[in-house]
This record gives structure tokens, sequence and C-alpha cells, in this order.
């Protein structure tokens, strides 16, 4: 019988696609025939695209044992657009059959199958397809829970989750810190011994921020922002990743004092800032971004070209570029799917979590 983990969380964003990437991979080098399923995918668009990019995207990193149509790996598509108004209640019998049926045809013949959860378990509970229904629908009676909260608010977190499913009757089988920050980590030992097992829920896995894997390249930052290159000269260097972002509206020795302290940063200013460009450039700068679809000088472009820095011209003002890479969602190419696996295989309690 195929035995599950169902991955769930109280907010959205705390990684639950990496983290199923890198326990599919290390099933599999362990020897384990494993699948991947999402109940109810999330497309961009309510009526164009109906495909879930994180479905595409894990299937594009690892090969499950059986590839699969997308719709019995997704059987259920609602977006995020007005889905309010695109759900209700009524349908809810006609969802939950579709995805039990669908979940069986594909653990067909599968020692482990990944579950990804909606990205929360708030979501969809007015209609009935929330997590928590969709495992009781699937004999699935414990989920794992991902927290991402570096704080002590973790805690809270844990508190209202663990008395929620309670309330359901449902069971977390333990919870997996990921994306904490690193000076976080020893404050979760401290937080396990009188809190966290006050609670009964077993830590399955710490996993540090990894900022190589979780920012974005250049090439990504380009498309999101739907930016030229004015200088192709430093084309290859759209492949590098830029780790944080600096909005350039100040002075130039007042932004020398932030550029000092980051690394492979993204600046974002006007292309007449020169002053400003040029003392970026002269610091570990991964991309020059000059928003308004202003050129700059040729002294801009010449300095970015002896230092392989591409810039790239962002047709929306500063606050709207900022706010398009915010929603930038960094992937993870072919040659990183190693460093996923290593991740995870090193911080999960593999013991526990297949126990």
């Amino acid at each position: 019988m195929v035995k599950a983990i169902y991955l769930c969380s109280l907010r959205e964003r705390v990684g639950k696609t990496l983290i199923s990437i890198g326990l599919i991979q290390k099933l599999k080098k362990d020897g384990y025939k494993v699948g991947y399923f999402k109940p109810i995918g999330t497309p961009k668009g309510a009526f164009t695209n109906k495909a879930d990019p994180d479905i595409s995207f894990v299937m594009g990193c690892v090969e499950p044992d059986d590839m699969l149509e997308y719709n019995q790996i997704s059987p259920v598509s609602i977006p995020d657009c007005y889905y309010v108004d695109l759900i209700d209640s009524e349908r809810k019998e006609e969802y939950q059959k579709r995805i039990r049926e669908s979940y069986i045809e594909t653990t067909k013949n599968l020692d482990y199958v990944i579950i990804e959860g909606a990205q929360s378990i708030k979501k969809y509970i007015r209609v009935g397809v929330d997590d928590l229904s969709i495992a009781c629908v699937l004999g699935i009676d414990e989920l794992v829970f991902i927290e991402t909260e570096s704080s002590d608010k973790c805690i809270d977190n844990l508190f209202f989750t663990k008395n929620y499913f309670d309330y359901r009757e449902s069971k977390i089988k333990g919870v997996i810190f990921n994306k904490i920050d690193h000076d976080y980590l020893a404050r979760i030992k401290e937080l396990e011994k009188n809190h966290i097992n006050r609670y009964g829920i077993p830590i399955l896995g710490i996993v540090g921020k990894s900022l190589e894997l979780m920012s974005p390249r250049v090439s990504e930052i380009q498309a999101a922002l739907g930016a030229s290159l004015l200088n192709e000269s430093a084309a290859d260097a759209l492949e590098n990743r830029a780790e944080t972002y600096i909005i350039g509206a100040m002075g130039p020795q007042a932004a020398l004092k932030y550029l000092r302290q980051v690394k492979q940063a993204a600046v974002i200013t006007g292309g007449d800032r020169v002053d400003l460009a040029l003392t970026a450039l002269n610091q570990d700068v991964s991309v020059l971004i000059l928003t308004g679809f202003i050129k700059p000088d040729t002294s801009v472009i010449t300095a970015a070209n002896e230092k392989n820095v591409p810039i790239l011209l962002s047709p929306s003002d500063t606050y709207t570029t900022l706010r398009n890479m915010e929603r930038i969602r960094p992937g993870i190419q072919q040659d990183e799917i190693k460093k996923v696996l290593d991740l995870v295989e090193k911080t999960i309690d593999w013991e526990l979590l297949l126990k």
C-alpha cells in the first residue's frame, strides 16, 4: 500500500514545492517508487492557461516513476483570481470524487507519494476541499506541517495549528522548519525541549535558508519585468543570481554604505542617475535595473560592459518594478537538483518522517 507524505502549511510560499522535489529525489535515490500529487492546482489565469506552474516545475526538475497526464496529477484546477466566485460548496462531492479517483490511479504501484497541499490549510475550507478535508477523503490521517517563521511566533503558529487539527480530528505527523534564518537555527533547538515537545509535535527537519536556491537569476528578473537587455555583451551574466534588491533613491555616498554590506545585488534606479549607477557598478552587483525605460549615459554602459554586469531597461516606474520583482518565484535548474537533494537529505530526520 502506498505511503503518503502530505505537506501542508498555515500560509503560502513556505517552500512546499522545493521540499517535494527534495523528498522525491531522496526516496528515488533509496530505491523507492515515488509519485507526486497536487489535489488542487492553482493556475495563473482563470480562463487562459489552466496549468499550475508549480506542477510543471516539479515535473521538469524530477522524473517521478509514473509519468502521468497533468489532469491526473492535479485533478482540480482553481485559479486564485476571483476563486470565491469560481467554486462553491455544491461542487464539493464532485471535486472530492475526482480527487479520490485520480489519487487511486496516480498511486498504483508506488511505494510513496508526495502530496503538495494548498497555499494554506484555511484555503477552500468554505467549500469542503481544504487540505484536512481532502486528507480525510483519501484516508490520510496525519499531515506534515511546514513552518518558516524565524522568530518565536513559530510557537504560536504551531499551537494554533495543533489546536485546529485536534478540532478537526486530524493529526500532525511532525513539523519541518524550512527557509529558516541561520541565526535562528539554534533557537529552534532551545524551543524544542520546553515548548514544541509539549504539544507532541516531532521536529522532522530544520532546513536553513539557502540564498543560492531562493535568489532569482537575472534572466528571471528580466522576464518578470518585461525588461530589455541594453548591453548584449553581458548576456552570459543573465544566469547570475541576485541575492538582494537595493532601491537607488539616495545619493552615491549613502548608497555606498548599503552596497558594501551586500553581495550579488540587483540595483534599481532611474536611467538618469549616472552617479548612482557608476557607484553601484564598482561594488558586487549582479544587475543594474533602470526604470522608466530611460537609457543611461554611455559611461554607464561602458562600465557595465567592463564589469560584465547586465543593464535591464524596465518599462515601469520604480515602485511597479519592485512589486513585480517581489512576485518572482525563482526556478531550480537541472544542475541545482543535487543541491536541493543535499539540503533535504542532511536536514530531514528520515526515520521519523517515514515511520
